[in-house]
């Protein structure tokens, strides 16, 4: 036999630990989103002064350099020169 004053207890506590994990499972999405699209807003902007470069298309960009033999290395004149030289970043087109 169930005791009545523990159930409602039970059920009430239940709401507020799923609410609390809902609450922090929608929050990290969102915070997963913003990333992801401040990530695609840098990748894809046509603006050639950026002040970071970040790992993901430097690793782009030294692949695109090693296949396509450019003739210039990122070590000797920079990702920032590369980017500048390249306004079109055809390292993203693959």
């Amino acid at each position: 036999m169930k005791n009545p004053l523990t159930f409602k207890i039970e059920s009430w506590l239940g709401l507020v630990i799923v609410l609390i994990i809902s609450i922090f499972l929608v929050g990290w999405f969102l915070i997963a989103v913003r990333n992801f699209n401040s990530d695609t807003e840098i990748l894809n902007s046509s603006i050639t002064k950026l002040k970071i470069v970040s790992p993901e298309e430097k690793s782009l960009i030294d692949q695109w350099l090693q296949q396509d033999n450019i003739g210039i290395s990122a070590s000797e004149v920079g990702y920032r020169y590369i980017i500048q030289k390249f306004p079109d970043k055809p390292w993203l087109a693959r």
